[in-house]
C-alpha cells in the first residue's frame, strides 16, 4: 500500500496501455491485461514470429524503453514464456539469442529491456555484444539509413556452428537490426538457421 501510494506521489502511476490511474502497484490495469491475453496469440510470417502489432502495445514498449518501466515486462512474461518454448520446440532451436543495445543505451535507462523480458519470462539466453552507438531506429526513417545505421554494428563470440538460433526483440519495423544479426551468424558463425521472435511488429514490415 505504501508503495502504491509513494508512486502515485512522485512518479507516474498511469496504466501504460491505457493510461487510466492505477489502484493497484502493476504498470498495466486488469483491463488492458485481458486485452492483451485476447490478442497474445503467437502469429508468423516468414521467419518472424511475433505476439502483437505495434500499434496496439504502442504505448507498453514505449514505457519499457524510455520511461523506466521495465516492471511493465513482467505483465508480458507468460506470453512470451509460452511463444519463446513453443518456438523451440517446433524449430529445434539451440540458443536464444537477446538484441544488444549500445553502451550509450545502457548507460540511459540502466537495462537492456530484451534481457528484462526474457529474465520476466525465466528464459535462458546468450548475450552479443553492440560495437557501435548506433542511432535510434525509429528516428530513422529511410531503411538504407537503418541499414547503414547497423552494418557491422555487432560481434559475436563463441562456437554456434550448425546450432539452430532464435533472435530475440522487442519491436521490429524494417528488420534492418535482425538482418545484420543473422548475417553475422550465418556468415561468420556458420550457424544452421536463425529464426526471430519480437514482442511487437509494425505492419509496414509486410509490405
Amino acid at each position: 500500500m505504501l508503495k502504491q501510494l509513494l508512486r502515485k506521489v512522485f512518479f507516474d502511476n498511469a496504466c501504460s496501455l491505457c493510461n487510466c490511474q492505477l489502484q493497484r502497484e502493476k504498470y498495466i490495469c486488469l483491463k488492458c491485461e485481458a486485452k492483451l491475453e485476447k490478442m497474445s496469440n503467437l502469429k508468423k510470417r516468414g521467419d518472424l514470429y511475433y505476439l502483437y502489432y505495434y500499434t496496439d502495445v504502442k504505448k507498453i514498449i514505449f514505457d519499457l524503453k524510455f520511461k523506466n518501466r521495465k516492471g511493465v515486462s513482467e505483465s508480458l512474461s507468460k506470453y512470451v514464456e509460452d511463444s519463446i518454448r513453443e518456438i523451440i520446440k517446433k524449430e529445434k532451436i539451440d540458443t536464444v539469442i537477446s538484441v544488444p543495445v549500445s553502451q550509450k543505451r545502457i548507460l540511459e535507462r540502466g537495462y537492456n529491456q530484451v534481457d528484462e523480458l526474457l529474465k520476466s519470462a525465466n528464459i535462458n539466453y546468450e548475450n552479443i555484444k553492440r560495437l557501435k552507438n548506433t542511432k535510434q531506429m525509429y528516428k530513422l526513417k529511410d531503411r538504407k539509413a537503418r541499414e547503414a545505421n547497423v552494418n557491422q554494428a555487432f560481434f559475436i563470440e563463441g562456437d554456434y556452428s550448425q546450432k539452430n538460433i532464435l533472435i530475440v526483440d522487442d519491436i521490429v519495423t524494417t528488420g534492418s537490426t535482425l538482418k545484420e544479426i543473422k548475417k553475422e551468424f550465418l556468415e561468420k558463425k556458420k550457424s544452421n538457421k536463425v529464426i526471430f521472435f519480437t514482442i511487437s511488429v509494425v505492419r509496414d514490415y509486410f509490405k
